[in-house]
């Protein structure tokens, strides 16, 4: 037989079976993932678990073969929505890749917000965001939601929808989504325009200090959005406390420390970050 012939036949069949063994997998996701968490009982959804463990410990038990298609799958938009929430999860649990975690993100957004647990979903793209992923398109779902809130019982504390958009958005880099917040800003309600002015506030950015500023006398929005605009742009008293702890601090160490405190969800981190915060703006980078 010619080499050349002999040498695309053995390709023609590797594409072959490469294909076959993608849409295999595809099919097999669709038959678990059938169905959607938010319109089943708590019984009927422990009934998915055995099935979802089973898909779990095959793609772990051959990565060099599974990974690879398991990536392919979260970047295939035809699957049900759920499916891009777990299968996330399964690819993080197996790769620190920073292409995996973005890959990761792309994926979440395809979500259906009604299918996931809030705080799981808003600690996932928190962690994703502060170690470097973009998960601004993902984010910004929850502002289609005026009741998105989860509760920290814990530290008796309700993450509402601007804190949950703040944790989600400020760990990341601010070119991932001033922009966004901006063209946003005038086709959401009220509450949804409240937690982006929030999140604009704790980020700081020169940009989302404009739309702060411009929104005060900005009488087409509803009156208690331009108040909150215009309390966000009053200089804030420091005790004494946090006055001297300003003082003593380098920028490194408000910087490590801003940091920690978007990596934690309690009412001593939220602290700390509206201590940094006003930090920051008492040295009124902007001007």
């Amino acid at each position: 037989m010619n080499h050349i012939i002999r040498i695309t036949l053995i390709s023609a069949l590797l594409l072959s079976n490469s294909i076959c063994f993608g849409q295999s997998l595809k099919n097999e996701i669709d038959n678990i993932y059938n169905f959607k968490p938010s319109k089943l009982s708590q019984s009927e959804q422990e009934s998915k678990i055995p099935a979802i463990d089973k898909f779990w410990n095959k793609i772990k038990s051959d990565t060099g073969l599974y990974l690879p298609a398991l990536r392919n799958e979260l970047a295939n938009s035809a699957h049900n929505p759920y499916f891009y929430f777990d299968g996330t999860a399964l690819l993080l649990s197996l790769s620190h890749n920073a292409l995996d975690k973005q890959l990761g993100a792309n994926a979440i957004f395809r979500c259906d917000l009604e299918d996931i647990n809030r705080r799981a979903y808003v600690r996932t793209l928190n962690q994703l965001a502060n170690e470097g992923a973009n998960v601004t398109k993902a984010a910004l779902k929850i502002l289609r939601d005026t009741g998105y809130s989860f509760f920290v019982p814990q530290h008796v504390l309700t993450f509402d929808q601007s804190l949950c958009l703040t944790y989600m958005l400020v760990p990341e880099n601010p070119k991932f989504y001033v922009d966004s917040l901006i063209s946003y800003f005038k086709n959401v309600d009220t509450i949804a325009q409240r937690s982006i002015l929030t999140t604009f506030w704790f980020a700081y950015s020169c940009k989302g200090d404009s739309l702060i500023k411009e929104i005060i006398n900005d009488k087409s929005f509803n009156k208690s959005v331009r108040n909150i605009a215009k309390d966000m742009m009053m200089h804030e008293n420091f005790s004494k406390d946090e006055n001297d702890y300003i003082e003593k601090a380098s920028q490194a160490e408000l910087a490590e420390l801003r940091k920690k405190s978007l990596q934690r969800f309690s009412d001593e981190a939220l602290s700390e970050l509206a201590l940094t915060t006003m930090a920051m703006r008492k040295n009124d980078l902007c001007h």
